[in-house]
């Protein structure tokens, strides 16, 4: 991501990655523009139980599953949210029944640790690294 594209308000955990062009761990990718992943940030603000909001910097690219650290007051905070949306339309009356998010993690450095970087090694058991 281009440095003129990194908002200084984002954690520095965030910022880490994006700064030094670390954004794709396949089957996981960080985005490459802040509002890349908004969709999925609208899909979260729809469909979560507890109603809360998360910019999403990161996607798995063989499912739905995100991750997006948590909105507080309109301010980007530390904690990630992983989660899995199902894009429901929410007009047509079917109201939200169970929790969309998996787990949470401290920061981008613990979710890339314990989601990321194992997920990462699943695929290369499967995956040759010349076919990425």
């Amino acid at each position: 991501m281009e440095p003129s594209l990194i908002e200084s308000a984002w954690p520095n955990s965030l910022r880490w990655f994006l700064t030094q062009g670390l954004t794709s761990f396949t089957p996981w990718h960080f985005m490459q523009t802040p509002d890349e992943m908004a969709f999925a940030a609208n899909a979260f603000r729809r469909e979560d139980v507890s109603n809360g909001e998360v910019f999403v910097f990161a996607r798995r690219q063989d499912c739905d599953d995100f991750a997006g650290l948590e909105l507080v007051g309109g301010r980007v905070t530390e904690k990630v949210v992983y989660f899995h949306p199902v894009f429901s339309d929410s007009s047509k009356g079917s109201p939200r029944t169970w929790n969309i998010v998996i787990t949470t993690y401290e920061d981008v450095f613990e979710f890339v640790a314990q989601r990321v970087v194992p997920d990462m090694k699943d695929w290369a058991l499967t995956e040759d690294a010349r076919d990425l």
